[in-house]
C-alpha cells in the first residue's frame, strides 16, 4: 500500500484525499491551516505537522495550492528531505516557468516529478470524476496512474515537464471564451424575446454545440443541472477563471500569441471581482452581459 502525503488540503485538496483513502491508500495530509488538520481524522487521513514530516514519510507526494509562489517555496522545502524514490506530483494550476524550474531542480537531485493540474472543479474532486493534465516522463506518469484513477476519471500524458500547465492553460482559456460567447447568445436570445428551452435545443444538436452549453448551461433549469440552478455557486469561481485566464495572458505575452479573445474576457471577470462576485461561479458572466 503506497503512502501518499498531500500538501493543501483545502476544498479540492481534501476531496481527493478522501477519494485515496477510499481506494485503500495511505493518505497523510498537511496544511498551514490548523483548523483544517484537526478534522482530517474523521476522514481517515493521517494529521502530519510539517513538509519535512510528510516528506520523510511519503511515497510519493502531491502538492494542490493556490499559486507559483506557494508551490515553489512547498517543493523547494520538501527537496531537502525526500530521496530519488519519491515521486512530486503538482496538481495546482500555476505558470509553466515555475514548473519548468521546478522539474529542473528536480532532475539536478534525481527526483521525478509530474505536473498534473486537473480539470472538474470541486464536483469532479468529490465524485473522483477529475480530468488530470500530465506533463513529464512515462515511466513516473504509469507510476501515478492508479492515484489519478482513484481521484479521477480521466489522466492524460500531455508531453514534458510544463505540457500539462500548458494544456490546462489552454483549455481553461477556450473554456472561458466560449462560455462568454454562450452567455452573449443567450442574452440576444432574451432580447428577442426568444425561448430558452428552444435554443438550447437548437444549439446542443446543432453547429454552436459545445460544452458551455450542453453541460454547464448558464440559465436556470436548461439543460442539465449547473451553477445557475443554484445561485451560480461555484463549481469553479470566478476568482479561479481569472487566475487561469491571468496565466494564459502572461503566457501569451512571454510568447507573442494573439489571444485578444481571452484578454476580453480578463476585463469582465475584473470587473466582478471589483464587484464582490470573485465567489460566484464563473458561469456567471452572463449576468454581466445586460
Amino acid at each position: 500500500m503506497k503512502k501518499i502525503g498531500i500538501i493543501g488540503l483545502g476544498n479540492m485538496g481534501l476531496e481527493m484525499a478522501k477519494n485515496l483513502v477510499e481506494s485503500n491508500y495511505t493518505v497523510l495530509g498537511f496544511d498551514t491551516n490548523v483548523q483544517t488538520l484537526t478534522n482530517l481524522k474523521q476522514f481517515g487521513i493521517k494529521e502530519v505537522e510539517s513538509i519535512e514530516a510528510i516528506s520523510k514519510n511519503s511515497e510519493i507526494i502531491l502538492t494542490m495550492l493556490p499559486n507559483g509562489s506557494i508551490v515553489n517555496e512547498v517543493w523547494l522545502e520538501a527537496f531537502k528531505f525526500i530521496d530519488s524514490d519519491t515521486l512530486m506530483v503538482d496538481c495546482s494550476t500555476i505558470d509553466v516557468k515555475t514548473t519548468k524550474y521546478l522539474h529542473k531542480k528536480a532532475s539536478q537531485l534525481n527526483i521525478k516529478c509530474l505536473d498534473a493540474p486537473v480539470s472538474g472543479g470541486t464536483i469532479g474532486a468529490k465524485n473522483a470524476s477529475l480530468t488530470f493534465m500530465v506533463g513529464g516522463d512515462k515511466k513516473s506518469f504509469e507510476k501515478m496512474l492508479p492515484a489519478f484513477n482513484a481521484m479521477g476519471s480521466k489522466s492524460i500524458l500531455c508531453g514534458p515537464s510544463g505540457s500539462g500547465q500548458g494544456i490546462k492553460m489552454c483549455n481553461n482559456l477556450l473554456l472561458a471564451i466560449t462560455m462568454r460567447g454562450v452567455s452573449e447568445s443567450f442574452n440576444l436570445a432574451k432580447k428577442l424575446n426568444l425561448d430558452n428551452s428552444s435554443l438550447f435545443n437548437v444549439i446542443s444538436t446543432s453547429s454552436g454545440s459545445c460544452w458551455s452549453v450542453n453541460n454547464y448551461c448558464p440559465i436556470p433549469n436548461i439543460g442539465p443541472n449547473s451553477p445557475a440552478d443554484n445561485e451560480f455557486e461555484p463549481g469553479f469561481s470566478v476568482n479561479l477563471m481569472h487566475k487561469d485566464l491571468c496565466l494564459a495572458s502572461q503566457a501569451a505575452d512571454e510568447t507573442n500569441a494573439n489571444i485578444e479573445f481571452g484578454k476580453l474576457s480578463i476585463e469582465l471577470y475584473e470587473k466582478m471581482i471589483k464587484n464582490d462576485k470573485g465567489n460566484l461561479d464563473f458561469s456567471a458572466i452572463i449576468n454581466e452581459l445586460d
